[in-house]
Formats: C-alpha cells, structure tokens, sequence
C-alpha cells in the first residue's frame, strides 16, 4: 500500500495535467490498436488477418527504425540544441521524415511487385499507402510532447478512432474489407489525425519558419543563398546531427524488432498467414496491459536519473519493479483462467482451438514489465552498450531456437519461443542491472 501510495503522490505532485494528457493519449493509442486488431480479426478470414498481421509487424519494424533515427533526437534536440529555433528545426525534421518514408514506400511498392500470392500483393500495397502517413502521424504527435502539448497528441487520437471505426464499418458492410483496404484506412485516418494535430501546432510550426530559417540560429553561418540553399543547409545540419544521435541507439532498436516482429515473420513462411492471424489474436489480449506500462514506462527513465545515491536508485527500481510484477501477475491470472472466456468475448468462434494458448502467453506482461524497469534503469545509467549486448543475446538465442520450435510447433512453437526469450532477457536484464546499473559514481 505505501508504495501505491508512494507513487500516486509522485505522480501528483511533479506530473499533473501534462501527465495526465499523455497517459490519456497513449490510452488512446493503445485502446485504438486493441479495437481495430479485435474487430478486424472478427470480420476478416484468418488468411486475409494474418496479411493484415504481418503489415502491422512490418510497421512495427518501421517505427522501430524511425524511433531512434527522427523521434528520440528530436525530443533532445528540440530542447537543446536548436531550443533557439524549435519550429524551424521540427519543420525540418518533418520533411527529412517524409523523405525517408516515402524512399521506404518504394522499396516496399518492388517487394509487391515481386509477390505472386495476391494477399501479400495486397498487403504490401497497402502498406505502402499506410507507412508513410502513420509514421507522419507518430511524428507530429511527438512533436506535441517535446513542445510539452501532449493535450493536442491526445485530441488527435479523438479524430483517429472514430475515422478509421466508421470507414471500416462502411468497408466491410459492403464486403470491401480485406488486408489491403484495412492498411489503408488506417493510413487515410492517421493522416486526418496527423493534419490535424499539426495544424494545431500550427503556427509553432509554420509561423517561426515564415520569418526566416534562422541560419545563426540553428548554428549555420550566415549565408546569401536563396530559400532553397539556406535549407538544404539547414537540412544538412539536421541530418549529421540525427545520424550523430541515432547511430548509437539504432543497434539496440533494431535487436528489440527482430525480438517483437521474428516470430511472425518466421511464421508467415512456415505455418502461412492464418497462423500468422492466431498469433496476433493472442497478442491482442495482452494490449490493454501494454498500454498502461508503457504510458507508465515512459516516465521511468527521468524518474531513475534523479537518483543521486545507489541506494536511492535501488529502492526507486525494486519499487516500480514490485507495482509492474503485481500488474503483470494479476493480468496473468486473468487471462490464463478465463482464456476461452475473453477469446468468446473478443473473437466469437473464431480461434476457439487456441484459445487455451493464454495459459503461457498471458506470462509475457509479467516478463516485459520486468524488463522494462530493469532496462530503463539501466538506460538511465547510460549503459546503452550493455542493452546492446542484452539484446544481442536474446535474439540469437531466439532465431537459433526459434526456427526449430516454429517449424515443428508452429503457433504454439512461437509463443514458446516468445515466452523463453523474454524470460532470457528479462533475467539478464536483472542481473545486469544489479551488478553493473545499480551504482551511482
């Protein structure tokens, strides 16, 4: 109780409304992906869900990539090194987003045209339309929280829902819906939302840039260039400096996506697209508790760095390691008691014959919250190498057994693989932490 206590407080007193609209957002964001994913593993045959499936792995992959290279820079950098011109700079930063996702969608529209079954064609198709414009989306709502105006992330999720909902509902009354038209729909509603989110920001972004790109400003000598040639400079600085950031934490990223996305690709190739769709419908249940440890995942890092003595930042971490196992084991008993209860729930009669797969998947939140406390603490130490080599081991132990156990198991064999590889990294990441993380110098 003291700790529950303990935290409610923390949160009350140095987290208020800002904190609020930023769990609110990723509410959300979490709710929004929990119902699409419910609804269309309801409406879709499993073979056309499984294609939508793999297009969310996919732009999970995407968003893994774009994380370390766009976002994280521009939340350090937006407050500190171009804080003088932070619209000039995010305005930039927006275009440089655009161009690397609209060259992603090329290569995404060559992988299509080499497809020969028509529900991958379909699915890279729309994956093409729907990459670049989520991404836009996840960018410009980060854009709200390094100008601390989470309130406008989270009123962009208001129009996000209800868009996508209510096309979808019109889609599959008249029979349009499928792998191609889903990834669409939620490309279409993420750009309402993203447009609308950045005209809010609006005059932040347009209205510093309408004076002038502040060549001093962002760093740049003076210059006697034209428009253009002032901002390819400006661009220029823009991408050495996201490149200097991203190159040290893209490592780690991409480890963490072959860890989340692996098993369904292997999947894919192996078992085929339905057990690709079986897989994410067990994934589906555990989203709502995803949704809440990392809305509270996110605060963990500054909470950590304010430690100032190793034993205040021992008891700080077993503090929030104990709340996340009791959410995590509570979330566990649920899900594994009631598995072909809430598979009824959610999915009707359909995936009925897995639904007993729960009893083992529904352990991953108790295993990820773990390690994300434990490697938060740890990136709060700075010992980014270490989450690299953490990684590292995860994911060659999951690809070496993992093809084994999907090959011969297939659903069943992944959520093995998904399930052990977490513990792996999970006990790793506690260890690693207590021997090298946990002292202040």
């Amino acid at each position: 109780m003291s700790t529950i206590l303990w935290i409610n407080n923390f949160i009350r007193e140095r987290f208020p409304s800002r904190f609020a609209w930023a769990v609110l957002d990723q509410g959300l964001y979490g709710a929004s992906n929990f119902l699409i994913n419910i609804l269309l593993a309801r409406w879709l045959e499993p073979h056309s869900y499984g294609a939508f499936a793999l297009g969310w792995a996919i732009l999970s992959i995407a968003y893994q990539i774009q994380n370390p290279l766009i976002i994280e820079p521009m939340m350090v950098f937006s407050s500190n090194r171009f804080r003088q011109a932070p619209a000039t700079y995010q305005k930039i930063v927006v275009h440089l987003n655009w161009i690397l996702t609209l060259s992603a969608t090329g290569v995404i529209l060559l992988v299509a045209s080499l497809q020969r079954d028509p529900t991958f064609t379909g699915m890279y198709l729309g994956l093409a339309v729907a990459m670049p414009l989520m991404l836009y989306t996840m960018l410009v709502r980060r854009v709200c929280y390094a100008n601390l105006t989470p309130a406008l992330a989270a009123k962009g999720g208001l129009i996000y829902m209800p868009v996508f909902l209510s096309s979808a509902l019109l889609f599959n009354h008249l029979s349009w819906l499928n792998a191609f038209s889903a990834l669409c729909l939620m490309g279409f509603s993420a750009l309402c939302s993203g447009l609308w989110v950045e005209r809010s920001l609006g005059r932040g972004l347009v209205a510093e840039s309408s004076r002038g790109l502040g060549s001093v400003q962002m760093g740049l000598p003076t210059q006697n260039g034209g428009g253009l040639g002032r901002w390819m400079s400006l661009f220029r600085v823009v991408l050495r400096s996201h490149w200097g950031y991203g190159r040290w934490s893209l490592p780690a990223s991409l480890l963490a996506v072959v860890i989340a996305a692996f098993p369904y690709l292997i999947l894919s190739h192996i078992s085929g697209l339905a057990a690709v769709g079986s897989l994410r419908a067990l994934e589906n249940t555990v989203l709502p508790v995803y949704s809440f440890m990392n809305a509270f995942g996110a605060l963990l890092i500054p909470i950590f760095a304010r430690a100032r003595t190793t034993a205040e930042l021992t008891r700080v971490v077993l503090r929030y390691a104990t709340v996340f196992f009791f959410t995590g084991l509570l979330a566990w008993l649920i899900l594994a008691l009631l598995h072909s209860w809430i598979f009824a729930l959610l999915y009707g009669e359909n995936y009925q014959t897995i639904s007993y797969l729960l009893i083992a998947y529904g352990a991953l939140p108790l295993l990820v919250g773990f390690s994300i406390v434990f490697l938060s603490a740890l990136r709060s130490q700075e010992k980014l190498r270490w989450i690299i080599v953490l990684y590292a081991i995860t994911v060659t132990f999951m690809v070496s057994a993992g093809i084994f156990l999907i090959s011969h198991n297939g659903v069943q064999g992944a959520v093995m693989i998904q399930v052990s590889s977490n513990v792996l990294l999970t006990v790793l990441a506690a260890l690693v932490w207590y021997r090298y993380g946990r002292k202040i110098a």
